[in-house]
C-alpha cells in the first residue's frame, strides 16, 4: 500500500475495507514483528531472567539446538547458568521468541525435523517451568500435510496474564485455511491444555 492509500484508509472509515481492512493491517503488523526478530530472545519469570537462543551445532549440513538458559536476576532464587535444549532444527535456521510472567515461560521456535527437502518447517511451542526448566506443555503448530509450513511465530502474553497469542508467517494451509500470516490464540495457556483458535490473513 502506498503512502496516499494509507492516508485515505486512516482518514475515512468508509473505505477501510477497500484498503485492506483489519485483516491486512494485522498482516502488516505481523510482518513488522518478523523484521524485529532478535536472537537470543529474552524474558523474565518469577524474578529470574532467561534467554532463548539458537546455537549452530553442525555446519555441513547445518543444524541448530534451541536452548533456554536462566541468566540471573536480582531476586532470582534459582541457579544462574542452568539451561535446557528445547529442540533441534535441521537444515533451517530457527527463529525464536520468548515471553514470561509469574505463571511460567512461553518459548517458541521454528524447527525442521530432518534435512530432507520435503520435511516441513513447524513451530515448536513450550510452556516451561522457570524453577527447574522442565517442559510443562508442548503445543506445536504445524501446517497441513504435505505443503503447510510455519515459518515464524512470535509469542505474547495478553493483558489477562493467561491468554497466549502466537503470530507469524506461513505457507500452504493451516487447519484448512490459506493466507500468508496466522494467529493462534491459547486461552489459559499456562494452566490448561485447551487447543488454540486460529485465524489466517
Amino acid at each position: 500500500m502506498n503512502k496516499f492509500a494509507r492516508v485515505v484508509c486512516l482518514g475515512s472509515a468508509l473505505v477501510v475495507s477497500a484498503c485492506g481492512g483489519p485483516e491486512q493491517m494485522e498482516g502488516e503488523a505481523i510482518a513488522q514483528q518478523e523484521a524485529a526478530f532478535v536472537i537470543p530472545s529474552t524474558a523474565s519469570s518469577q524474578g529470574c531472567s532467561f534467554t532463548l537462543n539458537a546455537t549452530q551445532i553442525t555446519t555441513a549440513p547445518p543444524s541448530w539446538n534451541i536452548t533456554l538458559t536462566r541468566t540471573g536476576g536480582a531476586s532470582c532464587a534459582y541457579p544462574t547458568g542452568d539451561s535446557v535444549v528445547l529442540g533441534t532444527s535441521n537444515g533451517s535456521e530457527p527463529k525464536v521468541s520468548l515471553a514470561g510472567n509469574a505463571l511460567g515461560l512461553a518459548a517458541a521456535f521454528t524447527m525442521k525435523g530432518t534435512f530432507s527437502g520435503s520435511s516441513p518447517i513447524a513451530l515448536g511451542l513450550r510452556h516451561v517451568d522457570p524453577t527447574n526448566l522442565t517442559t510443562v506443555r508442548s503445543a506445536d503448530i504445524r501446517g497441513d500435510y504435505p505443503y503447510g509450513q510455519i515459518t515464524s511465530g512470535g509469542v505474547s502474553i495478553q493483558a489477562d496474564g493467561t491468554t497466549l497469542k502466537v503470530s507469524g508467517s506461513k505457507s500452504g494451509t493451516l487447519q484448512g485455511m490459506g493466507g500468508t500470516y496466522y494467529t493462534a490464540t491459547f486461552l489459559d495457556f499456562f494452566t490448561s491444555t485447551t487447543a488454540p483458535t486460529y485465524q489466517t490473513f
